[in-house]
């Protein structure tokens, strides 16, 4: 729970600056809203739904959608931005909610963050009915990854992790196969598996630092070394994106997503 709090805490300092980069993530969102089929009349739980974007893609199928994250600022955000949806502040690995309660559980870029991710997948099966479906997705392997080095810049400036803990960060779970096998593990039957390119444009240098100084890493980042230090790493890793205009771009930028259904047997 400490982790979850600081998480949350970090995600918070600049809801508007991520809701910016939550719209670069929109091919995802439609992928995975397409594989788990969701539609009219489904209720849809969106765990780490960040600043709304995705709950307000999932309303627009009809749907009724439940957000869940543990940034109170992003909540707050989504709040005020997204009419049709429910929000509340919470965490992946203890929801507040009924056994066999969604059609649809939804979790885009947060399994990867969970702290315990058995637990946290064992909670999306619970809250999963039956005959519904979990989906989650996050980035594809690092090498079809190349907004890679922004992540990678923010390495040496990041606090040491606490004695014990497991092996984190963005890339967690984004080897071939190893998502599909936690879904397996955690008595989800995987069916659909899928592929999708995101490019992440941005105008200009200002454009980009303010969505990606916006970044729970980055301000983790910032709040251990500096601010001056970590912009300074992320101008290096941007420079060989940067067009003669100015604008930057990073494609191809691949993300991977995996539906499960609760196992009967």
């Amino acid at each position: 729970m400490g982790s979850e709090v600081k998480q949350g805490e970090l995600w918070s300092a600049e809801p508007a600056g991520w809701a910016g980069q939550e719209r670069r993530h929109a091919p995802l969102f439609g992928a995975m809203i397409d594989a788990a089929g969701v539609g009219l009349g489904h209720r849809v739980l969106d765990i780490g739904c960040g600043a709304g974007h995705s709950c307000g893609l999932i309303a627009a199928t009809g749907a009724s959608v439940v957000g869940v994250d543990a940034a109170a600022g992003l909540i707050d955000h989504a709040r005020r931005t997204v009419g049709d949806a429910e929000f509340h502040v919470g965490g992946i690995e203890e929801l507040e909610f009924a056994d066999d309660e969604f059609d649809v559980v939804f979790a885009a870029n947060s399994v990867q963050y969970a702290a315990d991710l058995g637990a946290a997948l064992a909670e999306l099966k619970r809250v999963c009915k039956p005959d519904g479906a979990v989906v989650a997705g996050l980035f594809g392997p690092p090498d079809d990854v190349t907004y890679r080095p922004v992540l990678e810049a923010l390495g040496p400036f990041m606090p040491p992790p606490p004695p014990g803990a497991e092996p984190g960060g963005p890339f967690r779970l984004s080897s071939p196969g190893v998502l599909a096998a936690a879904f397996a593990d955690a008595g989800l039957d995987v069916g659909a598996q899928g592929a999708v390119n995101c490019p992440f444009s941005y105008e200009s240098w200002d454009e980009f630092w303010q969505i990606a100084h916006a970044a729970g890493p980055t301000q983790m980042a910032i709040g251990h070394s500096g601010a001056a230090a970590v912009e300074e790493a992320n101008r290096q890793a941007v420079e060989p994106f940067v067009a003669p205009d100015g604008s930057i771009t990073f494609d191809p930028n691949q993300f991977v997503y995996v539906v499960g259904r609760p196992a009967t047997t």
